[in-house]
């Protein structure tokens, strides 16, 4: 399993003894050798471009949120300039005019924008009505706010057609926090021919450092014609909420930054039942916590929580997982993602603390929390966190203690360092068994142009008892550039490193992996197709004891067409090296027998374009697999029937052949339905049917937000055995209501 930025994002490698040296080393240390230069030698500086200036207006009177801009106010308010491409004719002005204006008084901004739509459409996209929409599925109004005007941090502010939020807060233009979710309104409002925004955000809501140095930024996605325009353009190897290339914005008088408090208690109710009679083996529960907020400043955030609950979180997607690799699931539950970048060391699989081993076991179901705090500060000059968590019990212990702090001091414009430590004390243990587990990490990030940046880190681990110490670090560099990325990845784990509050895919490994994807605009291509992308990663895995190789891929993308209407067709081919000592299970029913396998397999994939009412994806694979064949194909659909009914599919469906002697076929079906009445209520429902493990589930799910980042939610989950997903009352069930309540003195 790989990413395309060359970094092996989502895996853990199961350890197995060396087997001896690749024949490909020679080549291998030429080529790496190779795409080193290439990283620090390729053209990486953007053309230089004059700040522009955005220019706010103060106003005394009422002003209705309704997105229809008809107060007096907005008239009277100074037009910003027009948007220009960013994609696909980087410079051009933008096809889609877009007007922006921008009022404040003493509660906070407003943002008011029309968008002319391109006669071609017939009607905007929109994807649902979910908060923190998917950004490729709808059209996007978005405003990018620096409150420090230093270009490294932004808060953006976006919506789609039909007044759906979605915000979110930026690090170095790299590192976002997708859970933050902020108190503030939009409305939209449909014309003629496009729609209008108007947002309201409060003061108390953004984080500023005084009235002067704001820098700004706005960003248009028009879907039907696939642009990307904006109003201080940057380059195509960024992102639109890199803040180095926003212009500033003069004229507003924000008050002194101040505290803020937000209180949230909740409770909720369980029903459980077992068997598959209508009154089987029944449980029920009633409970009750709280969750508090208290801002200082608007860049120092207090968290405190007391029985914690995650009811309203959504289901983990099931994966069939064909590989040597333990697959990394990502943090769904919104107290764990919000500041979660503050702290991150850079990379997800060589991770001093995984926020996952908090409240959920090793088989992934809930241990109850029963307190926490979290204490973070963003500041211009330096950033810093703290995080304790008390878990009860689970298994033999009496339960856990987490505790992580974390300090970053910003260097120069672009650069910063950092200093990490984890605790895990696991309270209880039988005698002699290991309690205390801390891991230590120092770790950079240095952007020494706007498209070239570096960060690393290295980490100890100390345990008490015998093993669990031990070292490891990751180093990488990359230069994203309107033409594509490079990079690469060096990455070491020790025998003995292993954080207990962490996530480490392999232990006595080294990981080299060279990549690059190129984005290229040739004239000879046809009129249908935007981008050539080519591109290869690669990855080696050696001893870090003896330096053996042992593991090795290359994933080759010599087609990758980008087509006008966001589409994409590709051939690939992913030549493989495994050399293991003991037999595995790439599903229950097939073992794989040790010894040195050589396999190449091909791969063709299509997807329509993703904003389309109805689209979808396919992907086939074919070709060897270990000492048999493999024919895999993965499918997915989307219908929007409206904005309010949302149909989605996926299926993935394996054929083996003569794999460990024996064949086998598996299935894995994902059928979701989402219902909205409106961007604050929704109803959605997911089924998943995996043959693997011969399992199904049900999760139903409704969301009413009654008031801002106030909801009730009714929740739903059965599970069942494959001979048993079709009867009406599975053998496990489970209901549970919840309501939270934010309250702000």
């Amino acid at each position: 399993m790989e990413a395309s930025d060359g970094t092996p994002g989502g895996v853990r490698l199961r350890n197995q003894p060396p087997r001896g040296e690749s024949p490909l080393r020679g080549w291998r240390w030429r080529i790496l050798a190779l795409a080193g230069v290439a990283a620090f030698r390729v053209p990486s500086v953007a053309p230089a471009q004059e700040a522009p200036v955005a220019q706010a207006s103060q106003v005394t009177g009422a002003i209705v949120v309704d997105g229809r801009l008809s107060d007096d106010a907005w008239g009277a308010a100074s037009t910003i300039g027009a948007f220009t491409q960013v994609d696909p004719t980087a410079g051009a002005p933008s096809r889609v005019p877009t007007t922006v204006r921008l009022l404040w008084d003493d509660a906070g901004l407003y943002v008011g924008a029309e968008l002319t739509d391109p006669e071609v459409r017939a009607a905007t996209r929109v994807e649902g009505m979910r908060r923190d929409f998917t950004y490729e599925t709808s059209d996007v109004f978005g405003v990018l706010l620096d409150g420090f005007g230093d270009g490294r941090f932004a808060m953006a502010f976006m919506t789609n057609p039909d007044g759906v939020q979605r915000d979110l807060l930026v690090f170095d233009g790299r590192d976002a926090d997708e859970a933050w979710n902020g108190v503030w309104s939009v409305r939209t409002a449909r014309m003629e021919r496009g729609w209008t925004v108007e947002m309201f955000i409060p003061w108390k809501t953004l984080r500023y450092q005084g009235g002067a140095r704001w820098r700004v930024n706005f960003v248009r996605e028009a879907r039907a014609i696939q642009e990307t325009s904006g109003w201080s353009p940057w380059h195509r190897g960024v992102d639109s909420w890199d803040m180095a290339f926003a212009g500033r914005l003069e004229g507003i008088a924000p008050p002194p930054p101040g505290g803020n408090a937000q209180i949230q208690p909740y409770a909720v109710g369980r029903a459980d039942s077992t068997g598959t009679g209508p009154f089987g083996e029944h449980t029920s529960a009633a409970d009750a916590g709280i969750d508090v907020k208290w801002a200082a400043r608007p860049n120092t955030v207090l968290d405190l929580t007391y029985n914690m609950d995650f009811a309203q979180a959504e289901v983990d997607r099931q994966v069939i997982n064909l590989d040597r690799f333990s697959v990394f699931f990502p943090e769904r539950r919104t107290f764990f993602l919000e500041s979660a970048g503050l702290f991150d060391t850079g990379l997800s699989v060589i991770s001093p603390f995984y926020s996952r081993r908090i409240g959920l076991d090793d088989e992934g179901l809930p241990v109850p929390v029963t307190a926490g705090a979290r204490l973070t500060h963003r500041g211009r000059e330096s950033s810093a966190g703290a995080l304790f968590v008390r878990q009860e019990g689970a298994g033999q212990g009496d339960g856990s203690v987490f505790g992580v702090g974390r300090f970053v001091r910003n260097v120069g414009a672009r650069g910063r360092l950092g200093g990490l430590v984890a605790a895990r004390h696991d309270q209880g243990l039988p005698h002699g068994a290991s309690a205390l587990n801390t891991v230590a990490a120092a770790d950079w990030f240095f952007r020494p142009t706007t498209n070239l940046a570096t960060r690393g880190m290295i980490s100890r681990s100390l345990t008490e008892g015998p093993g669990g110490d031990g070292w490891a670090g990751h180093l990488w560099v990359g230069n994203y550039a309107p033409w594509g990325y490079i990079g690469w990845l060096q990455e070491y784990v020790g025998r003995g490193w292993e954080p207990r509050s962490g996530f480490v895919f392999a232990t006595d490994v080294i990981v080299t992996s060279p990549a690059f994807n190129l984005d290229l605009r040739p004239a000879w291509l046809p009129r249908w197709a935007r981008a050539y992308r080519p591109g290869a990663t690669l990855f080696f895995f050696n001893r870090a004891s003896t330096g053996d190789f042992f593991s090795g891929s290359v994933s080759i993308r010599p087609l990758v067409l980008v087509l006008e209407n966001g589409g994409l067709v590709g051939v690939s081919l992913r030549p493989e090296w495994q050399e293991f000592g003991a037999a595995f299970q790439p599903i229950p029913g097939l073992r794989v027998p040790a010894d040195d396998y050589r396999f190449t397999r091909w791969a063709f994939s299509a997807s329509h374009d993703p904003s389309a009412d109805l689209t979808g994806s396919v992907s086939h694979t074919i070709g060897p697999f270990y000492d048999g064949s493999l024919d895999r194909t993965e499918i997915s659909t989307k219908a929007a029937l409206s904005p309010r009914v949302v149909a989605f599919v996926s299926w993935e469906w394996n054929r083996f052949t003569g794999v460990g002697g024996s064949d086998a076929t598996t299935h894995l079906l994902l059928p979701e339905l989402r219902l909205a009445l409106n961007p604050r209520f929704e109803v959605s429902g997911i089924w998943q049917y995996n043959t693997a493990v011969e399992a199904s589930s049900l999760n139903l799910r409704l969301s009413w937000e009654f008031r801002p980042l106030s909801f009730v939610y009714v929740v739903y989950n059965d599970n069942a055995s494959l001979d048993r997903a079709w009867d009406p009352l599975p053998a496990r069930r489970q209901l549970i209501v919840k309501a939270t309540w934010l309250w702000q003195p």
